[in-house]
């Protein structure tokens, strides 16, 4: 069983974690503060990189692996690709370092910008206006049960070189006093262009709807860090599943798409028009692995699992909640036994 790790305060030795109002670091206890150069100052690396001890029993199933905590020495099972988590002993945060270094290592990291109370704040009001959802999703936004966790992305850059033909066709009526005249002119169309993509997103976990994370963009990538395993204290976070290459697929998809949609928008001034031919290739491409901060709120109703996010810098929610057709039942029958009693009335007074 391998140690995990957490960023302790110089002072009395307690954990520390990311805190995202002041972008430093906190201890709960004695109120310190720090900031990411004297917390690595003193903290370089509290626990050297070490790979997981993997269990293969069925108590702990068949991707688990077990860490010792570094504060009470509780046992922390974590499935194949958690990288930050907290002890469910002494709560304190655990970062798993074998799975933030290596090629598992990102390159950047964008800080949570939204806290958790601002995170329940908005959460509840949204579902204040959603009078038919089931009472176990009021609670969780009401007690607060929403996890930040950083989500491992690959973001791709590339150049790209496009080429469009098309025929176009533009069409001339008028009239005299005595007949109607149409014009046909057919034009052969080439469209060319350079175009340049810089740091599109797409999500390396397999946890989250690939559709979910797409809806939270955009990122601001200008506030991007150097990667620190500091500032992912106090949070959970996954190392990716998906590679590159696999994202690569999805990534340039999206690429692709883009730039069918621009060459046809370069098309104007004609009627109707028909591509005859199109290609593309890329020129130059880039991918970066980063951490981006997003909040979820997860939750199961008859027996379907619900996942609602928000993006951690810029509030953005997106997910599809539950409906709860018992509410639903009665909500709707007192909108018709209103309707019906208002019907009367009126009917009385005419």
């Amino acid at each position: 069983m391998n140690n995990a790790l957490n960023y302790q305060c110089p002072s009395c030795g307690a954990p520390l974690e990311f805190g995202v109002e002041k972008q430093n670091w906190g201890c709960k206890f004695c109120l310190s503060e720090y900031t990411l150069a004297e917390l690595e100052g003193q903290n370089a690396q509290p626990v050297a990189d070490s790979a997981p001890v993997e269990v293969r029993c069925q108590s702990y199933g068949d991707d688990a692996a077990v860490y010792s905590c570094p504060s009470c020495g509780g046992k922390i099972i974590t499935d194949k690709t958690t990288a930050a988590t907290f002890c469910a002993y002494c709560h304190n945060p655990a970062l798993i370092a074998s799975r933030l270094s290596g090629e598992f290592k990102p390159a950047k990291v964008l800080p949570f910008k939204l806290q958790k109370p601002d995170v329940v704040a908005a959460m509840t009001k949204l579902m204040r206006r959603r009078p038919l959802l089931p009472g176990r999703f009021h609670e969780i936004a009401k007690k607060g049960e929403i996890s930040g966790m950083y989500v491992p992305f690959w973001l791709f850059s590339a150049d790209m070189q496009a080429f469009l033909a098309a025929r176009a066709k533009r069409i001339t009526m008028w009239t005299d006093t005595r007949f109607k005249y149409t014009k046909t002119d057919t034009f052969h169309v080439e469209r060319a262009a350079e175009v340049t993509f810089l740091d599109l997103p797409a999500d390396g976990s397999t946890k989250l709807d690939t559709r979910l994370t797409q809806s939270l963009e955009p990122f601001d990538y200008g506030c991007m860090q150097d990667f620190s395993m500091g500032y992912l204290s106090g949070h959970f976070a996954e190392s990716y599943d998906v590679d590159a290459e696999q994202a690569s697929a999805y990534a340039f998809g999206r690429m692709d798409a883009g730039v069918d949609k621009m060459m046809r928008a370069l098309v104007t001034g004609y009627n109707t028009y028909h591509v005859t031919a199109q290609h593309s290739n890329r020129t130059k491409q880039d991918v970066t692995y980063v951490m981006l901060p997003v909040w979820t709120l997860v939750g199961e109703y008859k027996g379907k699992r619900y996942i609602f996010a928000m993006n951690g810098q810029t509030g953005k929610m997106v997910g599809k909640l539950p409906v709860c057709w018992g509410r639903a039942a009665a909500w709707f029958g007192g909108i018709s036994a209103i309707a019906a009693v208002l019907a009367f009335v009126g009917g009385m007074l005419i």
